[in-house]
């Protein structure tokens, strides 16, 4: 299988020079063979109207840097170790998440697909002490699904495929778990539309839900790369005060909160976020429930 080995040739240079040889992959991939090179560019023209074209491509090169550079790490993953882990990844603000877990709720986790989110998912659990069931959507190629799956779960956590993990999402929270949760897909045409960068986006309300559902504390987190190609990782609590009376009003809110989150996460390093993921697939209609900021409404 080509993927596995990529990922053995991978594991067999240094860290170093995975990241030089994905930042060259990125620049192919960008130039010569340009997968998505226009969707990425159309929606950050959307996103950042005021920006010069030339920043606009500058970002769009980043974004595809970031992209390969995750994927190179993640077939390096096995050469991980707990030392490695607390040089590459530090948690600026651990006791964000600690808080959260000490009051025995079960724990909502969810990031979006920015910096390395795939050793965010597999690092921060290891150098905290605790386990995590990931819901992922399955690959394509199930023999990629199964390596990938075992470099994810290689230190305890689990991993629970979307569509058949309601039930083992509300079990988990319920015996105190904690679920990860990546939270930035594109919804379907049904889901709610909540603004990002000015546009609609459907958005899944189920990590609002579930953490609803289950009185679990909701954090999210970012592993943003930093100039030494490391990372810092950011933790926030996402606030479930005042969200409302009814059900769906609460849900509603929260889910705009998270979003809002997200935004301010991918407005400040606007590189390193999944520009040629199609998050705005899908245009709210006539029945399409639209959530709007308090001052927008």
């Amino acid at each position: 299988m080509l993927f596995a080995g990529i990922a053995r040739m991978l594991q067999l240079l240094p860290l170093g020079v995975v990241r030089v040889m994905a930042r060259g992959f990125a620049m192919l991939a960008y130039y010569v063979i340009p997968i998505r090179k226009k969707l990425t560019l159309l929606q950050l023209r959307r996103a950042f109207p005021d920006l010069q074209e030339g920043e606009i491509i500058r970002i769009a090169r980043e974004s595809y840097v970031n992209l390969v550079t995750t994927i190179f790490e993640l077939m390096w993953t096995p050469r991980l170790n707990d030392e490695l882990l607390q040089h590459i990844l530090r948690i600026r603000n651990p006791d964000v998440l600690e808080n959260a877990r000490r009051r025995g709720s079960g724990l909502v986790l969810m990031s979006g697909h920015f910096g390395n989110w795939e050793w965010l998912n597999i690092g921060v659990p290891r150098l905290l002490g605790f386990s995590v069931t990931t819901i992922v959507h399955p690959l394509h190629n199930p023999a990629v699904d199964e390596l990938v799956e075992s470099w994810r779960t290689m230190w305890g956590s689990r991993v629970v495929p979307m569509g058949i993990s309601i039930r083992e999402i509300i079990r988990t929270l319920r015996s105190r778990g904690i679920i990860g949760m990546i939270a930035d897909q594109s919804g379907p045409s049904g889901a709610y539309y909540v603004r990002l960068f000015g546009r609609y986006a459907a958005t899944y309300e189920g990590p609002a839900a579930f953490a609803l559902r289950t009185g679990a504390p909701v954090v999210i987190g970012f592993a943003v790369r930093a100039s030494d190609g490391n990372y810092d990782v950011e933790l926030e609590e996402i606030s479930t005060r005042d969200l409302g009376v009814e059900e769906e009003e609460r849900i509603r809110e929260l889910t705009r909160r998270h979003v809002r989150a997200l935004e301010r996460q991918v407005a400040a390093h606007p590189g390193q976020w999944l520009w040629q993921h199609k998050r705005w697939k899908h245009a709210p209609h006539s029945e399409s429930v639209l959530i709007e900021d308090p001052a927008d409404a």
